[in-house]
């Protein structure tokens, strides 16, 4: 037994895992994972003789996981049960095992989540034992243990890799090659006991090798179970479409990887319906015979999965994409800071990345597109091969559109047309690239450049440019490095203007969002301090020297807004979205690091929200009535009075819903599900929107007096549109909403919230909010057409016609 170190959680927690194995095989350890990396890259290999020769005597690797969710913990104590037993073990059994197989044993995934749940059952727990799972020893509060310190679901982050536990797991699995990668949860408290293999949606870049042997897992696994007389079952709602969880990615390199969902008891025992009590020891015991029947499979098939691995690895060498796509590139000359963050996602799950030398032209297509063309790009873009070891994680978390086969179609359709709700599990969209914003190409060639492979991704730094500016300083607003310069100047204390129409100066051209620092307005600028700004937020700081612009607005006229600093706070608790208020909490406190004030939404009204200029509220489940619930009448009131009196305030999905909804009525943009009768104002309004923003003159008309033909009317007056009818429809049509699609926005450029991100961009969509919105709300992002809306996922032609046009983004004052 071997313990090793890999990380560290954010709460300081180190990450442990066991190595478990014969004494024999632990003498050979190094060069057993040697071996398995030859057969992950056979590139590495003298010959094709040494890959039979490993296959033969090596072992191979088992990876099981546990509790990658903190309140599901019958994972973890059967991890140790599962150690003990494969180290004190004496039966022919358990020394076949440790003959035939290296076992990696994580035993908690998520100790962060872990040890928040554990206390929330210390704290309500007593005496009496309660088996109700409705009680709070059993739900646990707000927010319960299932996420990690921010509040991640750390079993979506797996090729995402925001999180330092997604990073531990993946180096582990990297560095040991397993066959077989088992993911152990937990489910509800009153069903049974969940396994692979799934049912479809199937990801078509899983290997069908892999498909074929979850049957033979699952044979193992049954069997086992029906020793016992335990209830078990398959395919019914685990899906394999996603590849971002712990049962999803390994399979990409060649693991067979199983999900495994235990009925909870939280650690206590659960009265069911049937009048029976599960009890925690149950469950652990349901995870251990589990993972032994597994590893038993695995020990019996060791040669042919090791076959497998090798084989499925040697062919994506190989092997060519359907639509003939050789290489995903992506462009570095906007928003460097973000591209480096994507290339280092990649190479840190070991895909293949190159950094070009020079300047190409490729043939391709980019996700906006539906047709290939020609596209220059700067020196220092990057190419992912398609043919490399890692080409099904590659295609699988690339591809711009990935497409579910119309037998599964069929059956979507079928269960909702009938009232029955999706079958889908989670998001049908999530392509790097979108996700990222970034230029991005599928191409079908492998650009002829100069180039070469990237094994570490080091940040950008930034100069102070032209230091004793006459006038003073300016940063261009197009790298997200520009918003940690922005705060930096914040903290130190200076003031900043942000350009709203582009000029061009001292011989460079500036955009919109440009931020300018005067030297009237900051007399005791340190030329120091944005020496170290300019260095640590990888932006340049450009010295000018005139305000006077060759082109566009002077730098002292009045197309500038001064900025203020923000002074923050988010509302959390009651059904307010754990995830949403997490991933915010992230950016701004870990990668941003700005104060942002948490305040408990039950007791807003005893807060004194004269601190804050802005207020962030997230996500809510169950909608308006919820929202309304956690409120009260006196808190919208607080709300409502703190904006009018100059507050920010800025409302999230569903809580946005909530501000528009007619029964709140805070913001004026309105949801499409109550103003049906309305629809044709709301679109008049758009054209009308559109034509401002694509004004034509015809001089003939204005200086010589032609006129235009006006079109004949059918009637005097416009026809009452039928809004029973409408309503209906529009019922019916929600029933079609997306489950989490990437769509298109176009953006308002000249509108302050969509500086530096030109004029359009991806979003992931999910639900059935639809909003309207017509001046005087200014909307800074409308979803597209119905023709070029969606860009990656599945959406029913319903949910396309509602949600063309919509509002995505809307600002607007009170």
């Amino acid at each position: 037994v071997n313990l090793y170190e890999q990380g560290e959680t954010f709460q300081g927690r180190k990450l442990y895992y066991l190595s478990v194995t014969s004494e024999k095989n632990n003498a050979n350890i190094e060069n057993i994972k040697n071996n398995l990396t030859k057969l992950a890259d056979s590139r590495k290999l003298n010959s094709g003789s040494e890959a039979d020769d490993i296959i033969k005597t090596s072992p191979a690797v088992a990876m099981m996981m546990y509790s990658i969710h903190g309140n599901e913990a019958s994972g973890t104590d059967a991890s140790l049960q599962l150690a003990y037993q494969l180290a004190a073990g004496t039966d022919e059994a358990t020394k076949k095992l440790l003959d035939e197989l290296v076992i990696i044993i994580y035993p908690m995934e998520n100790p962060d989540g872990r040890e928040r749940f554990n206390g929330q059952v210390e704290t309500w727990s007593g005496e009496v034992n309660i088996d109700d799972s409705q009680s709070l020893p059993h739900s646990g509060v707000w927010p319960s243990g299932r996420t990690n310190h921010y509040h991640f679901d750390l079993n979506r982050d797996w090729f995402i890799l925001s999180q330092p536990e997604s990073r531990s797991r993946v180096k582990t699995v990297l560095e040991w090659n397993p066959q077989l990668a088992v993911d152990a949860h937990e489910m509800g408290s009153f069903s049974s006991f969940l396994f692979n293999p799934p049912r479809e949606p199937i990801n078509p870049n899983v290997d069908k090798r892999i498909v074929n042997s979850w049957k033979l897992f699952a044979s193992g696994q049954a069997k086992a179970f029906d020793e016992y007389g335990w209830s078990y079952y398959t395919r019914e709602w685990l899906e394999e479409w996603y590849p971002g969880y712990g049962s999803s990615w390994p399979s990409y390199g060649g693991a067979v990887s199983i999900l495994y969902e235990q009925a909870s008891t939280s650690g206590l025992s659960v009265k069911r319906p049937d009048g029976q009590e599960l009890t925690f020891r149950e469950s652990v015991h349901h995870q251990f015979i589990s993972s032994l029947a597994n590893l038993n499979t695995l020990a019996s098939n060791r040669e042919t999965m090791l076959r497998n691995f090798y084989e499925m690895n040697r062919d994506a060498l190989n092997k060519t994409r359907t639509d003939g796509i050789k290489s995903f590139i992506i462009d570095a000359a906007d928003n460097s800071a973000r591209v480096k963050k994507l290339v280092e996602v990649l190479t840190y799950q070991g895909i293949e990345v190159y950094k070009t030398e020079n300047e190409m032209t490729v043939k391709g297509r980019s996700y906006w597109d539906k047709n290939a063309g020609s596209h220059k790009l700067s020196a220092g873009s990057y190419i992912v091969p398609v043919q490399q070891p890692r080409q099904d994680l590659v295609n699988a978390i690339f591809e711009f559109d990935t497409r579910m086969n119309n037998h599964f179609l069929k059956s979507e359709r079928e269960s909702l047309e009938k009232g029955k709700g999706t079958r889908l599990y989670e998001v049908t969209a999530w392509s790097i690239p979108l996700a990222y914003g970034v230029n991005a190409y599928a191409s079908p060639e492998m650009p002829p450049v100069n180039k070469s492979p990237v094994n570490e991704v080091k940040p950008s730094k930034g100069s102070l440019l032209n230091p004793g500016a006459k006038y003073g300083y300016v940063i261009e607003y197009k790298d997200d490095g520009a918003i940690d310069a922005l705060l930096m100047l914040f903290i130190k204390g200076y003031k900043i203007q942000s350009a709203e129409k582009p000029f061009t100066v001292d011989g460079r051209s500036y955009s919109r969002g440009t931020l300018l620092i005067r030297n009237i307005e900051n007399p005791d600028i340190a030329e120091s301090d944005l020496t170290d700004i300019a260095e640590k937020s990888g932006v340049n700081i450009i010295g000018v020297n005139t305000a006077l612009a060759e082109q566009g607005t002077d730098l002292g006229g009045g197309n500038f807004t001064l900025l203020e600093m923000p002074k923050t706070a988010m509302l959390i608790g009651g059904s307010l979205s754990v995830y949403s208020y997490g991933t915010m909490r992230y950016l701004f406190d870990y990668e941003l690091g700005m104060k942002v004030s948490s305040l408990n939404a039950s007791y807003l009204n005893y807060f004194d929200l004269r601190k804050y200029n802005v207020i962030i509220i997230p996500s809510i489940w169950g909608g308006t009535s919820r929202f309304k619930q956690l409120m009260g009448k006196e808190g919208e009131k607080k709300l409502k009075d703190w904006v009018s009196e100059g507050g920010t305030l800025i409302a999230i999905s569903s809580s946005a819903a909530a501000l528009a909804d007619s029964s709140i009525a805070i913001s004026k943009v309105k949801l499409r599900r109550q103003n049906i009768n309305k629809l044709d104002d709301y679109y008049k309004a758009f054209v009308k929107e559109s034509e401002t923003e694509n004004i034509t003159i015809d001089s003939l008309e204005i200086w010589e007096g032609k006129t235009k033909e006006k079109s004949k009317e059918g009637n005097d007056k416009d026809t009452a549109p039928d809004t029973k009818k409408l309503t209906e429809q529009d019922k019916e049509a929600i029933k079609f909403s997306p489950q989490g699609t990437i769509l298109r926005v176009d953006l308002n450029e000249e509108q302050w919230l969509n500086y530096g991100m030109h004029d359009k961009v991806p979003a992931l969509l999910a639900g059935s909010y639809v909003f309207l919105s017509k001046s005087p709300v200014e909307t800074a992002g409308r979803f597209s057409g119905e023709e070029d809306l969606r860009l990656s996922g599945l959406l029913w032609p319903e949910a396309k016609k509602r949600i063309a046009h919509s509002a995505y983004c809307t600002r607007e004052s009170m």
